[in-house]
C-alpha cells in the first residue's frame, strides 16, 4: 500500500504563478498572477481535472433505448456490431502543447502533472471495466462506469516523479519533510514588476507542501495530493511485516458482528466502538434534513446555505474519522496474524449479498444489520491480510462459510444446536466440550 501523509502547510518560492487570463465585464482578457501558495495548489488541482476530463470525453458507451417492455436494450447497427456514442455532449482528443495554447490557465501548468492525467484517467477506466467483469462472473451486480470528475467533489492532482525531475520529497527533520512541485510560466508571461534585486522576475517557480511524517518515505513514482483533505499520498510498493519469524502456527480466523474476528483458539478479535462518532454524524445528517425541508418551504436552494455546508462538511469529517478507526484496526490486527503464523484460513464471506436491501416487512431491521455489517469492515480485514500474506510469503486461503459456525473443528461433528448465538456455540456432543466461535 501506499504511504499516505498529512499537508501542515504550503509555500510559494520564486515568481508570481501565471493562472491565465480573465476576461472582464467589457470583454477584455487580462493576464492574472497570483503568489497565494493556496490559490496556486488549487489552479493545479483545477487544471488537472480539467485535462482529466478532456481525455475521458473520448470514451463511449454503449447506444441503449426502451423496448416495448420497457427494459434498456442495446441499439445494434445493420452490420450486427453495438452501437457506440461518446459519454459526453462533446469530445476533446487533442495534446497537451494544444491544450496550452487553446486554454491559458493550463499555459502554466507543470508538464509531469498534465502527462498524470493521461494514466490516471486510463488505470480509472480499464480498472473499472475489469472490476465489472469480475463482479458479472461471481453472479454480483457490475456497477456503473466511471464519468467525469465533478467540480464540486475534492480538489486533487497527481504529479510524476520521474526520477527526481518533480515532486521531490526532501526530509527537514525527524517528523517532518517538504514536496517540491516546480513549473515555469510561458515566456510571454512573466511576472509583472521587478524582484528585490531590481531585476525582472523569473519564469520559474516551486511551491513546497510541507508533510508530517510517522516513517520513513520509501522510493515512489508520483504523488497525490488531496487538497481539500490536506493528504498528501506517495505511490509505492509495499514493504513486507517486519520481524516476521516462521512458527509454523496455523489459524483461522471467522468474521462477524458481535466479535469482528474470532480464532480457532477463542479468542475474539474487537474493533473499538465508533457510536460515539456515530452520533454526532446523525445529528449533523439531521440538522441537514432539516434545512433542506426549510429551503423547500421558502423556496430557495438549500445548498447555499453556509449552515448547511458546515452541517455537511462535520458530518463527512466524522465519517472519514470512523474510517481511519476501521483502518487502524484492521491494519494492526492484520500484521500481528501475518507475523504470528505461517498459514491463516478465513471464512469467505459474500458481503455484497449479505447486505442486500431487505423488502417488505423486515426491510427496517435488514436496513439496521447491513448498516452494522458495513461499519464492521470485514472485507478490509480480509483485503489486509491477504495482501500482507503474500508479501510475507505466508499462505492465505478462503473456506466456503457453510456450517463453519456450527462444527466442531476438533470433533467434526455439525449441527444447529451448536451455535447458540452469534457470539458463542456449544458443541451438541457430550464428548466434545470445547466453545468456540
Amino acid at each position: 500500500m501506499s504511504q499516505q501523509v498529512k499537508i501542515t502547510r504550503a509555500r510559494l518560492h520564486g515568481s508570481a504563478v501565471y493562472l491565465g487570463d480573465v476576461t472582464g465585464a467589457d470583454g477584455t482578457a487580462a493576464p492574472v498572477w497570483s503568489a497565494n501558495p493556496d490559490e496556486v495548489v488549487g489552479w493545479l488541482c483545477d487544471g488537472f481535472r480539467f485535462r482529466f476530463n478532456q481525455r475521458r470525453s473520448t470514451r463511449c458507451r454503449y447506444l441503449t433505448c426502451q423496448d416495448r417492455d420497457g427494459d434498456r436494450v442495446m441499439v445494434i447497427d445493420p452490420a450486427g456490431e453495438p452501437v457506440l456514442i461518446p459519454i459526453g455532449r462533446t469530445v476533446t482528443d487533442i495534446t497537451d502543447a494544444q491544450a496550452r495554447r487553446q486554454h491559458s490557465f493550463l499555459a502554466a501548468m507543470p508538464g509531469y502533472v498534465l502527462e498524470a492525467t493521461l494514466k490516471t484517467e486510463v488505470t480509472d477506466w480499464f480498472s473499472a471495466g475489469k472490476r465489472r467483469k469480475t463482479n458479472k462472473a461471481a453472479g454480483r451486480r457490475p456497477g456503473a462506469m466511471p464519468g467525469f470528475r465533478r467540480k464540486d467533489s475534492d480538489q486533487r492532482f497527481v504529479c510524476w516523479f520521474n526520477g527526481g525531475r518533480n515532486a521531490v520529497f526532501t526530509k527537514t527533520g525527524r517528523r517532518s519533510g517538504v514536496v517540491t512541485i516546480s513549473g515555469a510560466n510561458p515566456r510571454t508571461h512573466r511576472a509583472p514588476g521587478r524582484a528585490a534585486d531590481g531585476k525582472p522576475h523569473k519564469l520559474g517557480w516551486k511551491i513546497t507542501l510541507h508533510v508530517r511524517l510517522s516513517q520513513p518515505i520509501r522510493a515512489y513514482t508520483s504523488v497525490r495530493v488531496n487538497w481539500t483533505r490536506r493528504e498528501l499520498v506517495f505511490v509505492n510498493e509495499p514493504l513486507p511485516v517486519t520481524g516476521k519469524v516462521n512458527t509454523g502456527e496455523v489459524v483461522g480466523i471467522d468474521r462477524g458482528v458481535a466479535h469482528t474476528a474470532a480464532d480457532d483458539r477463542g479468542r475474539f478479535y474487537d474493533a473499538p466502538q465508533t457510536a460515539g462518532l456515530d452520533r454526532q454524524r446523525k445529528f449533523h445528517q439531521r440538522r441537514m434534513a432539516k434545512s433542506r425541508v426549510i429551503a423547500a418551504r421558502e423556496g430557495r436552494r438549500y445548498s447555499g446555505s453556509r449552515r448547511y455546508q458546515a452541517h455537511k462538511t462535520a458530518a463527512a469529517d466524522l465519517a472519514a474519522r470512523q474510517a481511519r478507526v476501521r483502518d487502524d484496526f484492521a491494519h494492526k490486527l492484520s500484521t500481528q496474524l501475518v507475523r504470528e503464523h505461517d498459514f491463516i484460513g478465513i471464512e469467505a464471506l459474500h458481503l455484497d449479498r449479505m447486505t442486500r436491501r431487505g423488502k417488505g416487512i423486515g426491510a427496517a431491521a435488514k436496513r439496521g444489520l447491513n448498516r452494522v455489517l458495513q461499519n464492521a469492515a470485514l472485507a478490509r480485514l480480509a483485503k489486509h491480510i491477504e495482501y500482507k500474506s503474500k508479501l510475507a510469503g505466508v499462505t492465505f486461503v478462503e473456506v466456503p462459510a457453510a456450517y463453519t459456525s456450527q462444527r466442531c473443528h476438533q470433533c467434526g461433528h455439525t449441527a444447529r444446536e451448536n451455535r447458540e448465538s452469534q457470539a458463542v456455540s456449544e458443541p451438541s456432543r457430550v464428548s466434545c466440550t470445547l466453545r468456540f466461535l
